[in-house]
């Protein structure tokens, strides 16, 4: 008798198989053509057990960690989340929280882990879940610090394209617009060559500065164009960035006007102290670690750079005397930040220089292309006056404004001063009375408020001024005087550079 090898054995299994596999296939075809011809396409798909393609779900997952970084689109969708649950009534368990430094109106409500919400997005309808997962391998215990949330965003299959390409950038584009109406701007100041922040909390706007009209229109809309022309930069080869030189008499609201423009655009403030800076390149560290859509500032910038050098040289800069080597921040360095290469470190920047004096800066910051526009704060006009009793005591009208408005045309008064004699008193009538008698003595050279004005106006003996050619000499050696020089009353009446705008308050 002959024996069967294996590998015969094998080969007829196999054949029975797959002979067998064909038969079940075509009568399962054969069943489906016959019921299809008796029952509707919904009923033979329940019947099969086969989902409809309608019915078949895809999935995003969103991981919370990128690497070691967060991820941004976790991050995003976490908010975005919040805003859903505050208007769904079908979440019955949630969790809320209060972001540090936000005030009581921005509670962030969540998800817990294992819980869903529903979003409509162009008639379809996607399910955020948030789940959790543990780092480590078996047998690990599993600790908090382990645990890292995810997102899984859930959809019909029909619904790919739309979710990938339309509604996940309307996310990110939602949340970066929430961000920016939410926004908390901070104020950095630098020390030991870092920054150091706390929350900016100055609330003045451009609708209670005291400035005249066309030059408050004219500062929005720059800025207002300075945003939108991101394009337009890229095109020219130029950096995004916009210099803004405020100069003026103290206490005409150069500072109030910084702090309007940062609520303004919601943007950050950099308040860069040159004194403290130890050298040119700890400045450009400075300059490296900012943030993107920021303001620097540098105020009296006349005294910030009263001694510093034009360039790093152990000789004289044209010559002349040898330039000390404990000076810090150079002039050159200074202007390397305005418009060299360093300047482009960054996108969307403000840069804001001001000054009591401008004439008294090296003309080699105002040259067109460094300070793109001059704003001119200076002194309180009549229209000025009336939009501080406005926002101080609700006044519209007055039986005192004729005799203010004439004293305004005679006197000097800063909008600073005017506003200390405002808030004496919650009288409004007694408050008016208040600044019209310090008008009244102005005009007359009485002096009622002498300590103030010496101080802040600087009436009565000035230093000799130099000559202007001295003047220029001594700007051209690096030691343009010494801090905060003797300060005549005036804004100087130096060049009017590009883009300049001058108000005095509306007379």
């Amino acid at each position: 008798m002959a024996m069967t090898s294996p590998n015969s054995r094998a080969l007829e299994r196999y054949k029975s198989a797959v002979t067998t596999a064909t038969s079940v296939l075509g009568a399962a075809m054969l069943l489906r053509r016959v019921l299809a011809d008796v029952l509707p396409g919904t009923a033979l798909g329940a019947l099969l057990l086969l989902p409809p393609a309608s019915a078949r779900r895809h999935a995003v997952l969103i991981e919370e960690f990128d690497g070691a970084l967060h991820n941004r689109v976790f991050l995003a969708a976490k908010a975005y989340v919040s805003t859903l649950l505050a208007a769904a009534p079908s979440v019955p368990l949630m969790k809320a929280s209060l972001p540090r430094g936000a005030g009581a109106e921005h509670v962030l409500l969540a998800l817990r882990p294992g819980t869903a919400v529903v979003d409509v997005f162009d008639g379809a309808k996607v399910t955020w879940r948030l789940s959790r997962k543990h780092d480590g391998g078996a047998g690990r215990r599993r600790t908090t610090e382990d645990a890292r949330e995810v997102f899984k965003l859930s959809f019909d299959a029909e619904h790919k394209d739309m979710v990938l390409g339309s509604y996940l950038p309307a996310v990110m584009a939602r949340v970066e617009a929430m961000s920016q109406e939410q926004r908390q701007t901070k104020l950095y100041s630098n020390e030991w060559g870092k920054w150091r922040t706390v929350r900016l909390r100055n609330a003045s706007t451009f609708a209670t500065v005291a400035m005249d009209d066309a030059l408050r229109q004219a500062v929005v809309d720059d800025l207002d164009r300075f945003l939108t022309r991101k394009e337009y930069y890229r095109q020219t080869g130029r950096a995004w960035k916009r210099g803004y030189l405020i100069h003026g008499p103290p206490g005409t609201g150069k500072s109030s006007l910084v702090a309007a423009i940062s609520n303004h655009l919601h943007f950050d403030v950099y308040d860069l102290d040159v004194g403290s800076v130890r050298s040119n390149t700890e400045l450009r560290k400075l300059l490296i670690r900012m943030k993107n859509r920021s303001i620097l500032l540098v105020e009296d910038v006349d005294c910030a750079l009263a001694t510093a050098p034009r360039r790093e040289a152990t000789g004289s800069s044209d010559g002349g005397n040898p330039v000390s080597k404990n000076h810090k921040v150079t002039l050159s360095g200074l202007l390397n930040m305005v418009d060299g290469l360093w300047s482009s470190s960054g996108h969307e920047r403000i840069l804001i220089f001001t000054t009591n004096h401008k004439d008294r800066l090296d003309p080699a910051l105002l040259r067109p292309g460094r300070m793109d526009m001059h704003v001119h704060m200076g002194y309180c006009g009549f229209v000025a006056f009336r939009e501080l009793a406005a926002n101080y005591h609700g006044i519209q009208d007055h039986p005192l404004y004729p005799e203010v408005e004439a004293l305004l045309r005679e006197v000097e008064v800063a909008p600073a001063e005017v506003a200390e004699r405002l808030l004496m008193t919650d009288d409004a009538d007694a408050a008016i009375e208040m600044a019209a008698k310090l008008l009244r003595g102005r005009k007359a050279g009485t002096g009622e408020d002498g300590g103030y004005i010496k101080q802040k106006l600087h009436v009565g003996p000035r230093r000799p001024r130099r000559p202007p050619a001295a003047r220029r000499a001594v700007l051209d050696d690096g030691i343009g005087g010494s801090s905060r020089r003797g300060q005549g009353r005036g804004s100087g009446t130096g060049r009017r550079g590009r883009g300049e705008v001058r108000g005095r308050g509306r007379r």
